[in-house]
């Protein structure tokens, strides 16, 4: 009876085995169909900007996307936007190493992962797709190098929620000063302003300056405003130390960003490069490029 047992748990586990490894397999599959379907498309005539890169030094478009495809935004919206811009450089808001898997196709666990998401990825197909009809452009990673250890090592994105929930738990039950209340109210009136910019039909709906002056303030409230008045509260031990954690985090990833763009600036000289980033992220790597265009040579372009 035993032996029985066990035979029947060894044949369990190699058919669990089996399905998981088919099941894995068939994700990959599908993704990589659906990505070659997508990137195969044929494409309209370039409509290739007339400047002379040679005649006009090194050109930045900071170009913000949304991560996956909504009911109004698709892949089509921002490749149309990049194809016309046509960059021998696009600059992808992921590592150095992610993004060269991305590149070869060898990132097989984010196929899976993607493979089973509900909504279409953006920016990797249309990177891709961009590289299949222009092989002598590239793509390059410039995200902070270590923002995957430190979302895990201060398991980032589940305190930031507990850190701001409590700030609005505090405002519900009115033990928040006049003043304080009053910065609660305007971030959740900024916030339905941020929060609506995901309803946008075109890349042009959320990469201008009212959306960027939009984004800005919300980040501010988020990272600064709030988090002073909850250093005058009781806070748990967690959320005490979490707390200076969160207020540097803004500054620290995009100034990373730019330090890495930076780079891939002065080693690209009089090249078209398109940043594509998140466009939360827009105007502040916008901000801090403007600021270095003199010191670099290179000139920062509206989209």
């Amino acid at each position: 009876m035993k032996k029985k047992f066990f035979k029947y748990l060894k044949y369990t586990f190699i058919a669990w085995i089996s399905i998981t490894i088919i099941f894995c397999l068939g994700g990959i599959i599908k993704y990589n169909l659906d990505l070659n379907t997508y990137i195969s498309q044929e494409v309209s005539i370039r409509q290739t900007q007339k400047n002379s890169i040679e005649n006009n030094g090194t050109e930045v478009y900071v170009v913000g996307s949304m991560h996956f495809e909504t009911n109004n935004f698709k892949r089509d919206d921002l490749y149309s936007y990049i194809n016309k811009v046509s960059p021998s450089i696009i600059l992808y808001e992921s590592d150095k190493q992610t993004v060269n898997r991305m590149v070869n196709r060898t990132d097989f666990l984010n196929q899976l992962m993607s493979s089973f998401q509900k909504g279409n990825k953006v920016e990797s197909f249309v990177a891709l797709r961009y590289l299949e009809h222009n092989p002598e452009a590239k793509v390059v990673g410039y995200e902070w190098e270590d923002r995957d250890r430190f979302h895990f090592k201060h398991n980032y994105r589940k305190n930031m929620d507990k850190l701001l929930g409590m700030a609005h738990k505090l405002n519900r039950e009115k033990v928040l000063s006049n003043e304080e209340s009053k910065v609660m109210n305007e971030y959740q009136e900024v916030t339905k302003k941020y929060l609506n910019l995901g309803n946008s039909k075109t890349p042009y709906d959320f990469n201008n300056p009212i959306a960027d002056s939009i984004i800005r303030v919300r980040q501010e409230y988020a990272y600064h405003k709030i988090p002073k008045i909850l250093k005058s509260k009781e806070l748990s031990d967690d959320l005490k130390e979490f707390l200076p954690v969160h207020m540097s985090y803004w500054d620290t990833r995009n100034m990373a960003m730019v330090d890495n763009i930076v780079n891939q600036i002065k080693n690209n000289t009089n090249e078209r490069i398109v940043i594509l980033t998140g466009y939360t992220h827009r105007y502040y790597l916008i901000n801090e490029l403007k600021k270095l265009e003199e010191v670099y040579d290179f000139s920062v372009k509206p989209i």
